[in-house]
């Protein structure tokens, strides 16, 4: 039932989105021209959500999503992106210049060594706590559509799975795209994943190209197989 529903939303497009800068932590770059239509294709897609809990991360891309797509959010803090205290959009194969770092956000290594920015338990219990707000807000007979980040959604996914939280690494997830999050025979489950309507429609609008029938090969008769020839009675079986 759509009423029982977990939208999720990431935001659109923004210039280290393009350059493959993952790791903005609380920097807050605004959404590209190109995030800006991708935010705007949205729209047609949550329309039957007008209605619902819309809760958004507090940081510019996000906010700027929500409102391209016509949603009206209430700002939640929990929803804010992954704090790696990597400055300018760190890559994974780029060092940083002060301090003690791990790249490998999703690696249970974090749990041992030095982690300069949010490590994984504490981003863990913080999508928990989304979560939870979520399922009370549903017990109200309500959707709710949350606005946030791609590793973020990618954590909160795996735990209403019931995963650990770094399942979320092989989750994913493309700029403007949206999740859906339901319980399906009673256990928790993802109804949809990473539809991006700025890539999906384009695909699917695209018509399928032209192409001609297979020959159809000549119906081939079988000659009949040949009864066996019949043998002569034996004369000896019919002496008196």
């Amino acid at each position: 039932m759509p009423q029982q529903q977990i939208i999720l939303v990431r935001h659109a497009e923004t210039a280290w989105n393009r350059s493959r800068r993952y790791y903005t932590g609380h920097d807050d770059p605004d959404l590209t021209a190109a995030g800006k239509r991708e935010a705007g294709l949205l729209r047609p897609h949550l329309e039957a959500y007008q209605d619902a809990h819309v809760l958004c991360s507090p940081a510019l891309r996000a906010r700027r999503t929500a409102a391209l797509a016509g949603l009206s959010a209430d700002i939640d803090p929990d929803l804010q992106e992954w704090s790696y205290q990597l400055p300018d959009g760190h890559t994974m194969d780029e060092r940083c210049g002060s301090g003690p770092c791990h790249h490998d956000i999703w690696d249970s290594a974090l749990h041992t060594t030095a982690c300069a920015g949010e490590c994984l338990p504490g981003v863990t219990a913080r999508a928990d706590r989304v979560l939870e707000h979520a399922r009370r807000l549903l017990a109200g007979g309500r959707p709710v559509v949350l606005v946030s980040h791609g590793n973020l959604i990618r954590l909160m996914t795996a735990r209403w799975l019931g995963l650990p939280a770094a399942a979320g690494a092989h989750l994913a997830l493309r700029t403007a795209s949206l999740g859906r999050l339901a319980h399906y025979d009673g256990r928790p489950s993802l109804l949809g994943w990473n539809f991006s309507p700025s890539f999906d429609d384009r695909l699917l609008a695209r018509p399928p190209a032209a192409t001609a029938d297979p020959p159809v090969p000549p119906t081939q008769r079988i000659p009949p197989t040949p009864a066996p020839p019949q043998q002569a009675p034996d004369a000896t079986m019919h002496r008196p």
